[in-house]
């Protein structure tokens, strides 16, 4: 079953309105700038017309605060002749165009961490790139990696380095399907070959792999799509199940949780008062206690789709996915990015 939205309503697909969301509420869209950001608003829906980042003479954006059903300010300052990197974070990676500083800076509080310049236009030429940190930025030991995956690339330096690297790999097929971090490392998942692509750093970049895992996709789709995350402290995968050829609908999320001392996925039923964010589109994701963020219901996975401005949420206990409708001076096709919570790590 979807839920569509009409008029900042959500609308099953019989047509019978569902009074339990609240309109959309428009009245707080100005050109103020919104940073720092009020906690309370996060997550966020960060729309900008700007393609992965890449910055452009118009620093206008769009955010949208998801406990709030809020569409806020519309002048991003701070973002202005840069071209950045959201991170599962919270933090965000940002590349001054003419200086080639980079630092970087949570948009909750201002706070900014000083990175080395990247003198060799290495962030400059990534494509299809994005960011993840080991750490929290404070820790000396934190690694900020920028994965190119056009090109199979990773970019990384370390917080208090005075140099950004690259390596190049051959997991690019592991890391198109999504990134995550967890107890200091990266961790990618190859549904194809059936294993976890492990990144360490020490000070230099190792790879290590494991598997084969026995395959948690589930049966009875004509398609599917994986994307792993760090959840409660363990490794989760996400499967989006389609029926037909169809991309555009979601029949079903399984989850399964990696049980390390046996090398299997073991399937999770219920998240209980968790809640997941999954940008699908790029394949990251976080997870967070719903209380925390002022939501109303836990056990839910909140994703994006491509092409798509709209919301997703997907009710682990009912199988059924709701549609929200950010707002409608958006572009349809405007895909948004995750804006989250700064998060320990």
């Amino acid at each position: 079953e979807i839920k569509k939205t009409l008029q900042g309503h959500d609308v099953t697909t019989d047509g019978e309105m569902d009074t339990r969301c609240e309109a959309e509420n428009l009245k707080g869209l100005t050109g103020v700038s919104p940073f720092p950001l009020d906690p309370g608003l996060a997550p966020l829906l960060l729309f900008d017309d700007q393609h992965d980042g890449e910055a452009s003479d118009d620093d206008t954006i769009f955010l949208y605060s998801i406990p709030k059903r809020q569409l806020l300010g519309r002048r991003a300052d701070g973002f202005g002749g840069h071209r950045y990197w959201l991170t599962p974070q919270g933090w965000a990676l940002m590349l001054h165009l003419e200086s080639h500083k980079s630092f970087l800076w949570n948009p909750s509080t201002l706070e900014r961490i000083s990175l080395p310049l990247d003198q060799e236009n290495l962030l400059q030429a990534a494509q299809s790139s994005r960011c993840l940190l080991s750490l929290k930025p404070t820790d000396p030991d934190c690694v900020v990696l920028v994965a190119d995956l056009a090109h199979a690339l990773i970019h990384y330096c370390h917080a208090g380095g005075n140099q950004w690297f690259k390596h190049e790999h051959e997991h690019g097929k592991s890391f198109n399907e999504g990134l995550t971090t967890l107890g200091g490392k990266f961790y990618a998942y190859d549904p194809f070959k059936r294993q976890i692509v492990a990144l360490e750093f020490s000070p230099y970049p190792k790879f290590s792999t494991r598997g084969k895992l026995e395959d948690p996709s589930p049966v009875g789709y004509t398609m599917f799509d994986c994307g792993i995350l760090e959840c409660r402290g363990e490794l989760f995968v996400l499967s989006f199940c389609y029926h037909g050829i169809s991309v555009r609908h979601i029949a079903r999320i399984v989850v399964h949780k990696l049980d390390v001392s046996n090398g299997a996925w073991l399937k999770v039923d219920t998240l209980g008062d968790m809640v997941i964010f999954y940008d699908s589109c790029r394949g990251y994701g976080a997870s967070f206690h719903a209380r925390q963020l002022g939501l109303r219901k836990g056990d839910c996975i909140y994703f994006l789709m491509s092409d798509d401005k709209a919301l997703y949420v997907y009710d682990m206990k009912r199988g059924t996915t709701a549609m929200h409708n950010p707002g409608p001076s958006l572009r349809d096709s405007l895909v948004p990015q995750f804006l989250l919570p700064s998060a320990s790590i």
